[in-house]
């Protein structure tokens, strides 16, 4: 199947990694498809079976493949690797800033592809949403509803997108950010600010405005962020 392959000493078993990863990212290697063994693979590659073994172990680690003992080597699937490769990622002091840089680029992207794509319908379903937020927003103790709705608002806008790819990666992001998010609306204030920008957020999907959309989603994340990051630093020092 594959043509000899020319290996430096050093990385090899990367490299090999590399070279396996790359027919699958071409699509000759097809999620659920069974890979070659161990003995065949490094025959085709012409490395060792160690070589190969290990190559194998670091595609796995990356979500690439799932090897299952006893059966064999398996293309997974592109949600499992979507997943795999989010859960890299964990949320700290450290790393929050970069995450929600991430999500900046992700999610403004989002809402102007929303003021393109949505339906009508859609549309409302979000600003039903808001509206419901509104109601428990100035509540006490209903931190985990709030949240639970900050959530839909952002995954459903996701949706709206029609960016399949952008649909899988955000509903990690938000599986990561879940505590951070039930934190922010237990600052004071963070909640009904958060509604508020969400409700200018659906105004400008609503009159099919891109730019302002993107404007008023960079503004919510910037806003959220604050308010997270001095709630940090506030704990640090007490």
């Amino acid at each position: 199947m594959f043509d000899s392959f020319d290996f430096e000493r050093k990385g090899i078993s990367e490299r090999a990694a590399d070279y396996i990863k790359q027919f699958i990212v071409e699509g000759k290697y097809k999620p659920d498809d069974k890979l070659p063994g161990e003995r065949e693979m490094a025959g085709n590659l012409n490395v060792s079976r160690n070589t190969v073994r290990e190559a194998y172990k670091i595609l796995e680690a990356y979500g690439y493949i799932t090897i299952k003992h006893g059966t064999g080597i398996f293309v997974a699937s592109e949600e499992y690797q979507i997943s795999k490769m989010a859960s890299f990622f964990f949320v700290s002091t450290d790393q929050f800033k970069d995450l929600f840089a991430i999500r900046k680029i992700l999610e403004n992207s989002a809402v102007e592809w929303a003021v393109e794509h949505a339906s009508v319908d859609q549309i409302e379903e979000l600003a039903a949403v808001v509206e419901e937020s509104k109601k428990i927003a100035r509540e006490e103790d209903r931190h985990e509803n709030l949240a639970g709705l900050d959530q839909k608002f952002h995954l459903a806008l996701a949706h709206m997108s029609g960016n399949t790819v952008l649909i899988h990666v955000m509903h990690n992001l938000i599986d990561l950010l879940q505590e951070s998010r039930l934190q922010s609306m237990q600052i004071p204030g963070r909640g009904v600010q958060s509604v508020l920008e969400h409700e200018r957020i659906v105004q400008a999907v609503k009159n099919r405005n891109a730019q302002e959309a993107g404007e008023c989603m960079a503004r919510h994340l910037e806003s959220v962020e604050r308010s997270i990051t001095d709630n940090m630093e506030e704990e640090m020092e007490s």
